[in-house]
This record gives structure tokens, sequence and C-alpha cells, in this order.
């Protein structure tokens, strides 16, 4: 019989391959169709198959500086670069390029403080990564994922309720899904938030795949002369 962390460990490595095979068919998607945000949220996607495999050693226990560094860089950044493919849909001109330039420091920011503030083993208690991390790194992700989540949330709302696109509540509710698992980190319930964390990303492909363009209407074609 598994024992409880075994059964936890396979959890966790079903629920990545199931993330990996969700960020493919996304990028397919985009493949198809040749529209920027699907490769963001493959992207993110992906990410998020990467940060739930870097979850197994840690929870068996098995302690890596680099490997907590880059998890808590890759759990920021990839909220982020799911903002990335709301951006191109619900922003235009300046904004949109002002949004990707802010994404873009904070994210070399976290990357380079992520990689150089050392990480004490405390931050994973019983296998679940539960302690803060260095102040800097906590800010800057911070600084992420606050208000990444925020364009994810808002954009879904405003196509859903002044579109009546609501498969764009998929992707608000995935966002918050995933936003609010992050709590659950905190006072140690790892089963709960594993499947939180997949309910999430299920959430999110369900809109990504479905998801129309927010900025309105793509103009008609004038009459030919």
């Amino acid at each position: 019989m598994l024992s409880s962390s075994t059964a936890i460990a396979a959890s966790l490595g079903v629920l990545s391959a199931a993330a990996l095979l969700l960020a493919v068919i996304v990028l397919r998607r985009f493949y198809r169709e040749r529209q920027a945000c699907h490769l963001y949220w493959s992207v993110g996607l992906f990410l998020v198959f990467v940060t739930l495999a870097e979850e197994v050693p840690l929870y068996v226990g098995v302690w890596s500086e680099p490997l907590i560094q880059s998890y808590l860089i890759l759990v920021a950044i990839l909220v982020g670069i799911l903002s990335l493919g709301s951006a191109e849909l619900a922003l235009s001109g300046r904004w949109r390029t002002l949004w990707f330039a802010y994404m873009g420091v904070m994210s070399v920011g976290l990357l380079i403080c992520g990689l150089t503030e050392s990480v004490s083993s405390g931050i994973v208690v019983s296998g679940v990564v539960s302690g803060l991390p260095p102040p800097l790194i906590e800010i800057l992700s911070t600084l992420i994922t606050v208000p990444a989540a925020i364009l994810l949330i808002v954009s879904s709302l405003y196509g859903a309720i002044r579109q009546r696109r609501f498969n764009l509540l998929y992707i608000a509710f995935g966002t918050a899904v995933i936003s609010a698992a992050g709590a659950l980190y905190l006072v140690s319930i790892p089963v709960t938030l594993y499947y939180a964390e997949f309910v999430g990303v299920v959430l999110l492909f369900l809109g990504f795949v479905k998801i129309p363009r927010l900025s309105g209407p793509s103009p008609q074609p004038g009459p030919t002369p």
C-alpha cells in the first residue's frame, strides 16, 4: 500500500503531466491560428508543468538551493506570462507596450534576485513550501503576480459581461483558484494545494482554447473599389 507521501508525490507527477498536455494543446492552437495570446498561454502552462514537477523532489525531502530558487522564480513569472496573453487581447497601443515592458523589467529583476539571494532550507516544512522567501524576492514576486492576476480577472470579467462571452469566466475563476491556492501553503494542506493548482489550470485552459478577442470585434472590410 502506498504511503501518504508516495501517493502525493505520484499525484504531483500525474498533475504535472496533465499540465504539460494542456500546454501542448494550446501551443497547437497557436500554430493553427497564429495568435500570440496562445503562445504566451502555452508558455505559462508549460511553466506550471515545470513548477509542479519541481514540487515532487521538494515534497519527498530532496533539498537543493538552485531547485527552490528556480521554483520561487517560476511560480511568479508564469502568472506574468499568462497575463501577457490577456494583454494581447485586452490592451492596445502604448498600454500593451507598457504592460509588456513592466512585466519584462520585473521578471528580469526577480530572475537576478532569485538567483543571487540565498534561500534557507527552512522555507520548506514537511515537504511544503510554507516559509517566506527573502524579502526582495517576495516583493518582486508580488509586483508581478498581483497586477497580472488583476489583469487576467478584470479582462475576463469585462469580456464576459460586456461582450457576453461567458467562457471567459473560466479564466477569471481559474486565476482566482490559482491565486488562492498559494494561501494553502501557509496552512500546510499540501494535497488540497496541489489539486487546487490543477483545477485552476484546467479552468484557465478551458478559457484559453476558446478565447475571443477582448478588444472588440474586428473591423469589417470595406467595399471593393
